[in-house]
């Protein structure tokens, strides 16, 4: 019961300041992962997750699930796979 209501107050939390995102800051993260230049990708559908964020990368055709996760005040770590079809 107790998660449940943890997530009904953090959810919105999350998805507020995932829209607060740069996308110039997500296309410079997705950049070292992905192998094209920030310029080169197109960013969407940001959202907030527990501990950090994900979006979509797109560069070339080629479109990557990417997220950050934090793990203190300055430090996060970034991924980028390839998206499922």
């Amino acid at each position: 019961m107790r998660s449940v209501f943890r997530l009904a107050i953090f959810a919105p939390i999350f998805a507020i300041s995932a829209s607060c995102i740069s996308p110039d800051l997500l296309k410079a993260q997705s950049a070292g992962q992905t192998g094209c230049v920030p310029d080169a990708i197109e960013v969407s559908s940001p959202q907030g997750v527990a501990g950090g964020y994900m979006w979509n990368a797109t560069c070339n055709g080629k479109r990557y699930l990417c997220t950050t996760l934090s793990s203190g005040t300055k430090s996060s770590q970034v991924s980028c796979a390839p998206a499922a079809q």
